[in-house]
């Protein structure tokens, strides 16, 4: 039988995260323990910067401009196979568990599983319906006080596997955990036990809007962002504690035998970084550079591992270790394929988020401060070129600055003008998909997606 496959998504995850990857807090100990045992890849990269366009790429193996979704074009068309529609043509028993609303049925994320869990739901079938006004209430006031979804994603997971899973077929579970987003209220018992008395009481008054801070409205000190990383530190080790017991199931049912198990994230996120909060308006590694732990003795052996791939690499991965020939082009590459030289990574900001500004800060001067950008970047030895819509180059060196604090543009010409050509040349063999159609939002969906601060 060809392998299960496990995939774990922990939504706004940096790649510093993880007390395996350099966070001074021991917040992650399940996560480290089974990375102590995994592949763990030190350069690791979304293809996009915030949770649709990411998820777009993960589940169909191609950059964003090849799927066309993002927050103008939110549908992704049915014509572009998705990884769960492959894997349930070969044969697998394909399932989801979402507690996020834009990896769901309104975007055409859902399709090819077999078992699709809208968890940011509080009963079954919905994403069908609006939002009820006593659901809303009773989701905001009491069951997302201190855990978006985390808890219930793991007991749909034990539930599904006791009553509908068939062992005849080899599995592919998808599980989104939502808890690390903003605003970051990590349960009492987790805070206080990472967190000391002084830096909870300071964090608890910490402005978490972040386009009132990025619009000028809400001034944050450094004191502030480090309350707020606390907090979210916080929420990272309940996460961690919630991905600690799903394992702790599935490898009680024998589930992990023969499992590829992928944990990663969509993308990072900004704490004060780069004058930025939350996930939007950049392509820095801030945003783009991913935890990407792979376990599987067999086919991926442990230890660090800095080359650099990217979530569309996961795709003909995943294909090439269930003994399938290369069923479609992709732009990727099997991580399974050793003489495969890696590609440069390619990270794209195809469309702004406005809606937010233009909701509850109308009189902000979005261009003026250049949030209305898109942007496509290139990493490549080492070195990372970032070209706005606007036509503005930065160049960092990776290695000695990987915080992208020194424009090293105007001082290499060279080294631009070669990145400049070498992401031209992608850009040119890689054209445009236009969607068909762009996805539905129901006005309560965009309620609560709002209140995530997307819309």
């Amino acid at each position: 039988m060809p392998p299960n496959i496990l995939l774990l998504v922990l939504d706004c995850l940096r790649y510093d995260g993880l007390g395996c990857n350099g966070n001074p807090r021991p917040v992650t100990p399940h996560i480290d323990a089974w990375a102590a045992h995994s592949r763990r890849y030190s350069q690791a990269r979304a293809a996009a910067i915030w949770t649709l366009p990411s998820h777009a790429s993960l589940f169909t193996g191609l950059h964003p401009r090849q799927h066309g979704v993002n927050v103008e074009q939110r549908l992704l068309d049915a014509d572009i196979p998705t990884l769960a529609e492959t894997l349930t043509q070969l044969g697998y028993q394909t399932a989801a568990f979402s507690t996020n609303a834009w990896v769901g049925p309104h975007f055409g994320l859902e399709r090819g599983f077999e078992h699709f869990a809208a968890l940011w739901r509080i009963f079954p079938g919905m994403g069908q319906r609006p939002f009820p006004w006593w659901e809303k209430a009773l989701r905001k006031r009491v069951l997302e006080r201190s855990d978006k979804g985390a808890a219930k994603l793991n007991r749909s997971v034990r539930r599904w596997w006791r009553r509908q899973r068939h062992a005849e077929r080899p599995f592919f579970i998808f599980g989104l955990y939502l808890d690390a987003h903003l605003p970051y209220r990590p349960p009492p018992a987790v805070a206080e036990r990472l967190l000391d008395a002084r830096t909870r009481a300071a964090a608890r008054n910490v402005n978490q809007d972040a386009w009132a801070y990025m619009a000028g409205e809400a001034t944050m000190t450094p004191a502030d962002f480090d309350g707020l990383r606390a907090m979210y530190d916080a929420e990272i080790s309940y996460v961690d504690a919630q991905v600690g017991q799903l394992l702790d199931f599935l490898q009680g049912v024998g589930a992990l035998d023969n499992t590829i198990i992928i944990i990663t994230a969509d993308h990072g996120e900004n704490i004060g970084h780069h004058r930025l909060m939350d996930h939007q308006y950049c392509v820095y590694d801030s945003l783009a550079r991913v935890p990407l732990l792979i376990h599987h003795p067999a086919l991926f052996p442990a230890g660090d591992d800095p080359t650099p791939v990217q979530h569309t690499d996961l795709f003909p991965t995943l294909l090439h270790a269930a003994a399938v020939p290369e069923l479609l082009s992709l732009p990727g590459r099997s991580l399974l394929a050793s003489a495969s030289p890696p590609a440069p990574a390619i990270i794209q900001y195809t469309a702004p988020h406005r809606h937010r500004f233009a909701r509850r800060h109308p009189h902000f001067d979005m261009a003026g401060k250049g949030y209305d950008r898109t942007f496509d970047a290139i990493v490549r030895d080492g070195y990372k070129l970032i070209r706005s819509s606007r036509g503005e180059l930065e160049l960092y060196h990776l290695p000695t600055d990987p915080g992208e604090t020194t424009n090293l543009a105007p001082n290499h010409p060279q080294r631009l003008a070669d990145l400049t050509d070498a992401l031209d040349a992608w850009l040119a063999a890689h054209p445009p998909h236009t969607p068909g159609a762009t996805g539905h939002i129901d006005p309560d969906l965009a309620e609560h997606l709002r209140n995530l601060g997307y819309l």
